[in-house]
């Protein structure tokens, strides 16, 4: 799964960039289109009107309605309007004119794409696409004077009834009910697909009181406003139930008073002249009602904020607005603007600040506002006339015919359709727009007429639905904007289709867009290498061009293959190529299409290449001095146009849209897809094309065609600085920065393809349950980021969208193998086929999780494991060995992981790095090294899991939280046994492997977890270099000599142990003790003695020796060390002496100098003399004094029995250790001072010589010292006034001997 994946890593592109920031650079090149393509100029700009109060007048310059002559072709070659068909009137028709008594008239619903037809009191309606479906109601009495086809309002009749149709006559007013019956599900919308039935039954009916109805029409939410003839604008109000004031329907005279349907009709009057109204005009962006009078004058009616309420709030009469145009357009006949035949109103989506245009019998145009210019509050508070367009034919130059008797007229969007009057019998269309000129800075036309056979009784335009929703509904804080030129969404909105009425039938005919245009043109000259292709170049501009010819090159439909393969020649043919402008970089002004620049008598007419390129790149040149624009060629720049066209609707749009869900636990958020299936589709469409045009005509470095352009004149004093080669030179790096930007505008194209695939796939996967599964931080990611974001920073959350998309159809056990084809069809880099190769394992996995067949569950989990092994690009090793952990798939993990290291360092790079000893300068090394470990802590991981399982205890009985069964037992858990055979198994697969690296680390987690039994139980060629390397640690290498002498030691290999023993007892440092090393003594000394019972080689034998004489010194210093122990701790000297002991072993000299001698430890002095073979009488006298003083000292406290016990009990060892070695145990000496020693204390005779008996000098010997001191007659006794102790003494030791007769040797008695 993707989850599973680690992020893949492309190959670098250009320029050493990352993907990012390739993804990052184009996504620039698209907004800087998109910034572009809004930098259209509001309806009044163009008009030239600053404010409201200033009034301006066009239609009288040559600009206005250029002849094209400039571009090189006649404007003739464009054509305005194509026909579609001509559908006469239904035969079954024909025949009621013959019954026609009273009134006929004809009209058009272009909601429902049906015509109308009235003859007296009967209405027939049926389809002019075709003349089918012909329906008719006969239900009246009354001759029908005005007709409507209105919305109902939301709540009040049956679903069924989609529309009302709305019929006066002269006594009452109608509504009938209009209802469609769909031939297939699906087609909700689109009503020419269904059958149209008028309801029997009227659902309303109302009287006229006397009130002829001319016009009707209704509102989005539902209102009808009908034209009286009285002068006066009426509603009829309908609702489901009577209220307290107010009937199910009623008229409302919004003329005189709200009230006046409660006024009996012999009063209702109108207060006005009599001059009925005839036209009604909704903005219904606005919610503005506009009325028109049969003279001409014309009102405002405001709606309300919400479009619920009425009043009205100004008029103008005709001579004042005749009045106000002749003092605009001065210089123009009154005559010209009156009568006025029809009114407008201009939506938000054509205008911010002109709100409506009223077209007078000559064909001119009167514009006009109902609030000063800037004003945000959009209420209308007046009617002022803003500018006054007239018709061509006014300019000077002439020889255009003007339109005159123009009878009926239709406005909206920038394009107006003008009937005028040629015969009785006929009529003459025309057609003026400006599509043609887009983004210029005034209000430029093309015009075009067309003869219309019979007369026309009503025009109207056929609404076409868009799949995609209006910009300002998919963000709330969307500062609005009038639409852009046709230009900018021609690839997505269908041509204009309008249709005329006449009594031969309908005539339909489409509005051709530029792109239309280009087609005819392609067509009708059978190829690009035409002038009137080279003309539309030059119209436009060279990337406005390209990128309309991009839309016929990209097309996928079969029957567009030959004006596909024109296209693409135009486009490579007057694309132009990428080129420095020398010097001209300050100035980027250049020509862009025809307008006031191209028409200056000095400026050429024929732009160049570049010519209107809005990309300049900044570079400079080396060796170069001043600054170098590359100016992008009409080819890159109109691919970038084109992408970023494709992409309006959604780029920078949030991808998610929340939906509150009322449920059980409360409102619930789920997060929605803003785009519907419908809007993915049809932008991937167009992306799909332009990718396959891309890819396919990838050779955008070819050098320039014959048939390009002209190319922009250098200028000489700037040239004068390089020679033709450095031009040359320049030229070519140019094209090639070009090609690499057009690169990464092809990755970007590639990403967003993808992207929109994966939408699109997860909208039809039900969206919102899929984001559910997504963690917290995810979801709020994915709600804050626009399609743009996704697209350039996503992969890694379209990755977890992927995953949430195959666990849904693993939660389901469902089969993945037709969602994994499609994402790999559809998003092959977000999806890899590796990624299906994991979800494909994953699959497994849960089959095998589910299976209760032993050998199958061993099947799939094998079969698993090679999927997973067979992967191509790097695992997350974590996530793949959760999934085997959750099968109790253990041996899987080892198997994966082993494989997978050696995957990712197929060349040993680690090893080599580890054996080297790990080289701050090996980078790659590092690399490789840390990555194989993160394969081997999963196996590693795994044993600590299963160890810890293995001992755990199972759960302790408790009290049940409530009653009833014992709870199910967890399948997840692991028994202890089982536990414990799991982790024997993994043990076993994990020694066998020769990965030295691998055994490095299990070695260490080994080590880590103090399981040092674990580790002196493998026998592996690789633990003895293992622990060699661990001991050369600073930090661990006590531990790791520690287990190196016990392996040494369990393999038998004594000397190598001893040795090793022998480095941890003299090592430095306080981490060994000093009671520590003499074992570490005692045992290598036990090591090098089982190695000479085996081999007996000299150097064993020595070294045998140093040990044990290391042995006599090291327990010399713990006699020290203890000695000094008993000293104040809270001396310094005392604490560093201790410190220093117990850190390292030290030799006799260093003992003796500056620890036994500097703290006057005479025992331990004695013990390092005697130790050393040092002989010095005097001095061992001297220490033996000390010795017996201190004992005599430390017993000062006691009884002379306690006090003769402690010193016999304390000096006995001592003189046990030396009594044998004459020379450091002077006997006679000790005697004398022992018993001179009790004199002075008043001890008792027995005890001197008892010591010395229990320390071991024989009796007679004794009993000879004794004799030689009462001999000497020591002058000692009779001073302390005792002359007889020795007497004494000799006396008890006499007594001993004969009641102890058997301790002399018979040879002695």
């Amino acid at each position: 799964m993707a989850s599973f994946m680690l992020p893949p890593q492309p190959p670098p592109p250009p320029a050493q960039f990352t993907q990012l920031d390739v993804l990052e650079a184009a996504g620039r090149q698209v907004d800087k289109q998109l910034q572009e393509d809004k930098n259209y100029m509001e309806l009044s700009d163009q008009l030239k009107v600053p404010v409201h109060n200033q009034p301006s007048d066009s239609g009288l310059s040559d600009l206005d309605y250029p002849s094209l002559a400039e571009a090189g072709f006649a404007i003739d070659v464009l054509a305005e309007i194509n026909n579609v068909k001509r559908v006469p009137l239904p035969p079954e028709l024909l025949e009621q004119f013959g019954r026609m008594q009273c009134n006929c008239m004809m009209g058009l619903f272009p909601e429902i794409e049906r015509a109308w037809l009235t003859i007296d009191s009967d209405i027939f309606v049926w389809k002019f696409e075709d003349g089918g479906d012909l329906a008719y109601f006969d239900g009246l009495s009354e001759t029908i004077l005005s007709t409507a086809l209105v919305k109902p309002k939301p709540g009040i009749f049956q679903p069924h009834i989609q529309y009302l149709l709305c019929l006066a006559t002269p006594v009452d007013i109608v509504l009938l009910g209009v209802s469609f019956t769909h031939p297939y599900d699906g087609v909700h919308s689109d009503y020419s697909q269904g059958e149209m039935h008028l309801l029997p039954e009227p659902l309303f009916t109302i009287p006229t009181d006397n009130t002829y109805m001319i016009s009707i029409i209704g509102t989005p939410n539902g209102r009808i406003f009908m034209a009286g003839k009285d002068g006066c604008l009426y509603e009829l109000a309908y609702q489901a139930d009577d209220g307290w004031f107010s009937r199910k329907c009623r008229k409302i005279n919004h003329s005189t008073s709200t009230f006046s349907f409660l006024v009996p009709s012999f009063l209702n009057f109108s207060f006005s002249e009599d001059d009925p109204l005839v036209q009604l005009s909704l903005d219904d962006s606005r919610h503005i009602l506009y009325a028109r009078s049969e003279k001409g004058s014309l009102q405002v009616f405001d709606l309300g904020q919400d479009g619920k309420s009425t009043s009205r709030i100004t008029s103008l009469s005709l001579q004042t607005i005749v009045y106000n145009a002749s003092h605009i357009a001065r210089t123009i006949e009154r005559s010209y603007f009156k009568p006025i035949v029809h009114i407008s109103a201009i939506q938000k989506s054509e205008s911010t600040n002109v709100h409506l245009v009223a077209i007078t019998q000559s064909g001119a145009r009167l514009y006009f506002t109902t609030n000063p210019f800037g004003y945000n509050r959009e209420r209308p508070t007046m009617l002022s006339l803003v500018h006054v367009r007239l018709p061509p034919g006014f300019s000077a130059a002439g020889g255009v015919q003007k339109p005159g008797n123009v009878h009926m007229a239709h406005h909206k969007n920038g394009c107006m359709l003008l009937l005028s009057s040629q015969t009785e019998d006929s009529d003459i269309l025309w057609t003026i727009s400006n599509d043609s000129f887009p983004f210029q800075s005034q209000l430029m036309e093309a015009h075009k007429t067309m003869g219309i056979e019979g007369r026309t009784w009503a025009v109207s335009e056929v609404q076409s639905h868009s799949i995609f929703p209006p910009l300002s509904a998919r963000d709330a804080n969307f500062a609005f904007k009038p639409d852009p030129p046709t230009v900018v969404t021609q690839h997505t909105d269908l041509p204009r289709k309008f249709v005329l009425l006449s009594a031969q039938g309908s005539h339909i005919f489409s509005k051709l867009r530029p792109v239309d245009q280009l087609r005819q043109l392609l067509i009708d000259y059978q190829g690009p290498d035409s002038e009137e292709v080279k003309g539309f170049f030059r119209l436009h501009k060279l990337e406005q061009a390209c990128a309309t010819c991009l839309i016929l090159a990209c097309s996928r439909l079969q029957a567009d293959q030959q004006v596909s393969n024109w296209a693409t020649m135009a486009f490579f043919m007057y694309g132009g190529e990428a080129q420095y402008s020398f010097g001209l970089g300050s100035d980027k002004q250049l020509i862009s299409n025809l307008g006031p620049m191209a028409l200056h008598p000095h400026q050429t007419s024929t732009p160049a290449p570049g010519m209107g390129h809005e990309y300049y790149h900044q570079v400079m040149p080396q060796g170069q001095n001043f600054t170098q624009d590359i100016i992008f060629s009409g080819k890159h720049n109109g691919i970038c146009l084109y992408f970023a066209r494709i992409l309006r609707c959604i780029w920078d749009y949030s991808v998610t849209t929340d939906y509150p869900c009322q449920s059980p636990q409360g409102i619930l958020n789920y997060l929605t897809c803003t785009f519907s299936s419908e809007e993915l589709t049809g932008v991937l469409e167009n992306i799909r094309g332009l990718s396959d045009f891309v890819e396919f005509n990838s050779r955008f470095d070819t050098g320039p065609s014959e048939m390009m352009l002209p190319p922009v004149p250098f200028t000489p004093h700037i040239m004068g600085h390089m020679d033709d080669q450095t031009r040359k030179k320049l030229q070519v790096e140019a094209q090639r920065l070009e090609k690499i930007s057009l690169q990464y505008i092809q990755e970007l194209i590639h990403r967003v393809e993808e992207v929109l695939g994966l939408l699109k796939i997860l909208v039809d996967h039900q969206f919102h349950i899929i984001v559910a599964q997504l963690s917290k931080d995810q979801q709020n990611n994915l709600r804050s980021s626009s399609f743009k974001q996704l697209v350039i920073n996503g992969k890694e959350l379209c990755a977890s969208l992927i995953t949430c998309l195959i666990n849904r159809y693993l939660d389901d056990n469902a089969t993945i193998d037709a969602i994994n084809a499609h994402l790999r069809e559809v998003c092959p880099t977000l999806y890899s086929s590796d990624d299906a190769t994991c979800s494909k394992a994953n699959e497994l996995l849960q089959a095998a999780k589910t299976s209760e067949n032993r050998a199958e569950k061993k099947r799939l989990l094998s079969e698993a494991l090679r999927l997973f092994k067979d992967v191509g690009q790097p695992l997350q090793p974590s996530v793949v060995c959760n999934q085997l952990a959750g099968v109790h798939y253990y041996e899987g993990i080892v198997d994966l992981c082993l494989t997978l290291a050696n995957k990712r360092d197929p060349q040993k790079l680690a090893l080599h790095y580890y054996r080297s000893g790990e080289p701050a300068e090996d980078v790659q090394g590092l690399a490789a090294y840390m990555s194989r470990i993160e394969c081997y802590s999963c196996i590693t991981n795994t044993l600590k899991y299963l160890s810890e399982a293995s001992i755990s205890h199972p759960q302790a009985p408790s009290v049940p939280k409530s009653p009833g069964p014992p709870p199910t037992r967890d399948p997840s858990r692991l028994e202890s046994m089982d536990a414990e055979h799991y982790k024997s198994e993994v043990f076993r697969l994990a020694l066998k492997s020769d990965d030295e690296l691998f055994h490095v680390s299990l070695y260490d987690w080994l080590f880590s977890d103090n399981l040092t039994e674990k580790i002196l139980e493998i026998q592996s060629p690789f633990m003895e270099q293992y622990l060699k390397r661990k001991a050369a640690s600073p930090t661990e290498a006590v531990n790791a000599l520690d287990l190196l002498w016990k392996y040494y030691e369990k393999s038998r290999n004594f000397p190598a142990a001893a040795k090793i023993l022998s480095r941890l007892a003299e090592r430095h440092g306080t981490d060994v003790r000093l009671q520590q090393r003499i074992e570490y003594l005692s045992r290598a000394i036990m090591c090098a003695k089982s190695s000479t019972t085996r081999t007996t080689s000299a150097m064993e034998g020595e070294f045998l020796h140093e040990l044990e004489e290391k042995m006599e010194v090291a327990r010399l210093q713990m006699q020290v060390l203890r000695e000094l122990s008993k000293l104040p701790t809270n001396d310094l000297r005392v604490q560093d002496a201790v410190s220093r002991l117990d850190s390292d072993l030290l030799d006799l000299t260093t003992l003796y100098e500056e620890f036994a001698d500097k703290f006057e430890l005479a025992e331990c002095k004695l013990a390092i003399v005697h130790c050393a073979g040092l002989y010095d009488g005097a001095l061992i006298e001297n220490l033996w004094q000390k010795i017996i003083d201190k004992e005599v000292h430390n017993t000062s406290s006691m009884s002379s029995q306690d006090r003769e016990k402690n010193i016999l009990n304390r000096l006995a060892p001592i003189g046990k250790l030396y009594v044998k070695t004459e020379r450091y145990f002077p006997t006679a000496f000790l005697v004398k001072y022992l018993e001179q020693r009790s004199c002075e204390l008043g001890l008792g005779c027995k005890w001197v010589f008892q010591l010395m008996l229990d320390v071991g000098v024989p009796v007679m010997k004794l009993q000879e010292i004794y004799d030689r001191m009462y001999k000497s007659k020591d002058p000692f006794w009779q001073a302390r006034q005792k002359p007889l102790y020795l007497l004494e003494c000799i006396c008890e030791l006499f007594s001993f001997i004969t009641k102890n007769f058997a301790m002399i040797p018979p040879y002695e008695r």
